[in-house]
């Protein structure tokens, strides 16, 4: 059968109506308001120093060095180098609470064009 007939015969299987995606896009943007807000709050805390002090200073740059050793093995573990690379994603994400803030705002940044076509 030949469904191409179908189309021509009735032009309104064709014509696809548009999704508004307005306010999926009005959602995401107070999301990622309150997010950018909260990153700020954390960052301003004394608890957020104290942990970055003795938790996530120094994470990245031995997440790399075990990767390096483990790959340098004569018969490196998969298993293990996969891990560690799966724990350094996470670690450079969110580690760094500025680095965090930089991956969101162009987010808002784009969605504002759609919404309102301008740039902030």
């Amino acid at each position: 059968m030949n469904n191409s007939n179908l189309v021509i015969e009735n032009p309104t299987l064709s014509e696809e109506k548009p999704i508004d995606r307005k306010p999926y896009l009005r959602q995401r943007e107070g999301e990622i308001v309150k997010i950018l807000d909260a990153i700020n709050g954390v960052q301003m805390s004394k608890d957020w120093s104290t942990l970055k002090n003795y938790v996530f200073d120094g994470l990245v740059q031995t997440l790399n060095k075990d990767i390096q050793e483990e790959a340098r093995k004569e018969q490196p573990d998969t298993l293990k180098l996969n891990r560690l690379a799966g724990q350094l994603k996470w670690a450079e994400k969110y580690s760094d609470l500025n680095r965090m803030r930089d991956i969101f705002r162009p987010e808002l940044s784009n969605i504002r064009k759609k919404l309102y076509g301008k740039e902030e």
